[in-house]
């Protein structure tokens, strides 16, 4: 009952990584202070919850921040990509203080406003949200995997034999 008003602004789907939770912003219900990292008392109990719920589950996580595409000002030295890395970083100081396992965590991504969630509104509150995704055990597998059999850098004395003429090489 005491979530019930928090409903609208959490949501969960699929995805090809895997389940997704979103917290997002509404009109008059932000999850964080405007232009701030700080979770408001709302997102931090929803963070709570989701960690509850998910921190018997063996999947990784990526944990992304989104903003919406208001500029901060044209000579601004902080935007909305620190905004967006920053509040997911927050988030996940958040969900390791309510029992997650830092070991959980696959990867921490400032998204600003690249993928927004309402398309036709750039500037839409819902825009601005946290995305916890549950990934596939397969996904986090055959990632690994790739990396393990990613061919060793060549060393820089083969590329010196390899020069081509009319090519400039830098150090």
């Amino acid at each position: 009952p005491e979530l019930k008003e928090l409903a609208q602004n959490l949501l969960i789907d699929m995805t090809p990584e895997g389940l997704r939770i979103q917290i997002v912003d509404q009109d008059g219900k932000p999850m964080f202070e405007s232009g701030s990292a700080k979770p408001l008392p709302p997102a931090e109990k929803l963070l709570g919850v989701v960690a509850k719920i998910i921190k018997d589950l063996p999947n990784k996580l990526s944990l992304r921040g989104h903003t919406d595409s208001k500029p901060y000002g044209k000579d601004a030295f902080y935007t909305n990509w620190e905004l967006s890395a920053d509040r997911a970083n927050a988030s996940r100081r958040v969900l390791l203080t309510d029992g997650l396992d830092i070991t959980r965590m696959e990867n921490i991504q400032g998204k600003a406003d690249r993928e927004p969630l309402v398309k036709d509104d750039p500037e839409a509150a819902r825009n601005r949200r946290i995305s916890i995704i549950l990934l596939k055990q397969s996904l986090v597998a055959a990632e690994k995997k790739k990396a393990n059999k990613a061919p060793a850098p060549s060393s820089p004395v083969k590329e010196l034999k390899k020069k081509e003429e009319g090519v400039i090489y830098f150090p």
